[in-house]
């Protein structure tokens, strides 16, 4: 893979409405090459290729912006960092739950940071019918093989692939290298579409049209699509419920419909309350994840020998 330079373009210092986690918000679900304990690099063009160091304090966000040529990134990066997010009701909301109670205090402060929207639908193709480490460990070999290898400042980071690095004529032979297996020809189909313009439709609707328009790809049911849409575009009223989670609802709160459980629990926030859960959980598999949910063990631990959610960083990817 050849390494692009990318040169620094200019600086910024954002605000965050408060209360804010800048650490918190950096390190959840990223690879090692997206952040090193101290700064995160987040990927916010492809073209032109331009990429952002952040780094700094909870009250002050220091950024640099690298690439090619001279463009506007604020609005892109507030978005993405969650930067104008009110959460106080979502921690009104989850305060006595039994699965997210934790959040308003271990995790106050964090927030989700959104994913471009290929990319979205990239990570949420890797997560059908797999676990927590298989999902991420496919999507760490697809950056690589697939994605560009960026230096800034010293830093190597990895841009992931957009749809027409997808469509190329090896990428289904890198797609099963990966160990994409069936995914392989939906990544490829939802490349196509995407580049069609799918995802910008997908944009300008309402959540529940969004979700229809997405799952007119083969091999895209609710989950995905519904993933898809709350990692990049915020839409937090969709439930991305999979099996790990319907199996957690039903036993944890005793119910046997876990959608309408969930829905009536956690409303407009279905699609946050999703993701913070895999947080707390330490995204174990689900007989951990229910022995701790049950025995009420919902704080994410520092270190449990394997990649976590908040601490992917610190792991190699192979």
């Amino acid at each position: 893979m050849c390494v692009l330079e990318l040169k620094e373009l200019y600086e910024l210092k954002l605000q965050a409405k408060e209360p804010f986690n800048l650490n918190l918000t950096l390190s959840c679900y990223s690879f090692n090459w997206w952040f090193n304990g101290r700064a995160g690099v987040i990927p916010l063009l492809e073209e032109p290729m331009t990429v952002a160091v952040v780094s700094g304090s909870n009250l002050e966000v220091e950024v640099k912006v690298f690439g090619v040529e001279q463009v506007d990134v604020e609005k892109q990066l507030r978005w993405i960092l969650g930067l104008d997010e009110d959460l106080s009701d979502f921690y009104s909301k989850v305060e006595r739950d039994p699965l997210l109670r934790e959040v308003p205090k271990t995790l106050r402060g964090m927030r989700m940071r959104a994913l471009s929207p290929w990319n979205a639908l990239l990570v949420a193709i890797c997560q059908q019918n797999a676990s927590f480490m298989q999902g991420w460990r496919m999507l760490s070999r697809i950056y690589k093989l697939l994605g560009a290898e960026v230096n800034v400042e010293g830093l190597k980071t990895i841009i992931p692939p957009g749809p027409g690095k997808l469509l190329s004529d090896d990428a289904k032979v890198k797609l099963r290298e990966a160990g994409a297996g069936y995914r392989a020809e939906v990544i490829v189909e939802a490349a196509k579409r995407a580049r069609e313009g799918l995802l910008k439709e997908a944009s300008s609707l309402s959540p529940s049209r969004a979700e229809d328009v997405l799952r007119e790809v083969k091999g895209i049911g609710s989950y995905t699509a519904r993933l898809t849409l709350v990692l990049s575009m915020r839409m937090y009223e969709l439930l991305p419920l999979d099996r790990w989670l319907k199996r957690l609802a039903e036993e944890v709160y005793g119910v046997e419909d876990a959608e309408k459980e969930l829905k009536a629990r956690w409303g407009r926030w279905c699609g946050l309350a999703t993701y913070f859960t895999t947080v707390v959980l330490d995204a174990e598999v689900i007989s951990e994840a229910l022995r701790r949910a049950l025995s009420g063990e919902v704080k994410p631990k520092p270190y449990v020998g394997r990649p976590t959610p908040l601490t992917m960083w610190m792991h190699e990817w192979r």
